[in-house]
């Protein structure tokens, strides 16, 4: 009879593992991925953002910005379109924040929504990716920087370890 060592239990692991473990890796990565958005913008026309949103409960500033955006984004990497159109004056404000995914014809694409205090009690409020979010808006002229922080998408990650999916977006990418 053969002794069974440390060596033949991590290659049953890593047996066992390979089967399903690619679709569950998939996920944490794109998990990860959509934590941050950052990058450059740039806009063909002038265009002016002056915003910061914290946790979706206070606003301040405003946005417009209609162009591309260089870095990451809603777990894409590269150049993808972009808008940011948001205001906030502390307690009440609004947020539309699109990356690649929305209908650059369409001025409500994507569907913009409340934040601040007052803003959430009149609705509608943050979905999906940008519930409890922090975005940091700057952009004169053409160019601009982005950089938001998605306390959920973080606790998505975390939690997701556990294979609960928070934000229901694992069961949207396909099986690795």
């Amino acid at each position: 009879m053969r002794r069974v060592t440390l060596g033949h239990i991590l290659l049953c692991l890593c047996v066992a593992l390979s089967g399903s473990g690619c679709t569950y890796m998939q996920h944490r990565g794109s998990d990860a991925a959509e934590m941050f958005d950052v990058g450059v913008t740039v806009s063909p026309q002038p265009a002016f953002a002056c915003y910061c949103g914290i946790l979706s409960v206070f606003s301040l500033g405003y946005s417009h910005v209609d162009g591309a955006l260089y870095g990451l984004a809603d777990g894409r990497a590269g150049a993808m379109q972009v808008r940011q159109n948001a205001a906030g004056v502390v307690l009440w404000g609004y947020e539309q924040l699109g990356y690649e995914q929305f209908d650059a014809a369409d001025e409500d694409s994507p569907e913009p929504w409340k934040v601040g205090v007052i803003g959430l009690v009149e609705g509608p409020g943050p979905r999906g990716g940008q519930v409890v979010n922090c975005p940091k808006l700057v952009h004169v002229g053409w160019i601009g920087l982005t950089l938001n922080c998605k306390f959920g998408e973080m606790a998505d990650f975390l939690v997701g370890w556990t294979t609960l999916d928070l934000m229901g977006d694992d069961q949207d990418q396909p099986p690795g």
